[in-house]
């Protein structure tokens, strides 16, 4: 896996990430709920670190949304934010952002 770039934060194996100089690690089949082509995608893309990033705010968008993960809305709803998030697909103008609401609410 030595061709891994993370979409989110750029980096590639080897490089330092941000103040902790952190080594970049890829994704591992552990790190991922269910192991299928799509969750397949978001380890390739996905660092380590910008996956804990996530996972830290999933629970805000959960909470402050007040999703309800047997609502196929809501999981959708949490798809697209983790796809904007962690530039699943390369093309997003707003990787790292948390959602507008969910920003001006906790600040």
């Amino acid at each position: 896996m030595s061709d891994f770039k993370c979409n989110k934060c750029g980096l590639t194996p080897g490089e330092p990430t941000g103040a902790a100089g952190l080594a970049l690690e890829p994704m591992s089949k552990a790190d991922i709920p269910v192991f299928n082509d799509y969750w397949n995608r978001v380890m390739t893309v996905t660092c380590r670190s910008c996956w804990a990033e996530w996972k830290d705010m999933e629970v805000k968008i959960i909470n402050e949304y007040r999703l309800n993960m047997l609502e196929r809305e809501h999981r959708q709803m949490l798809r697209k934010y983790m796809k904007d998030f962690l530039n699943l697909d390369g093309t997003s103008k707003t990787t790292g952002m948390m959602p507008t609401e969910v920003a001006t609410n906790l600040t």
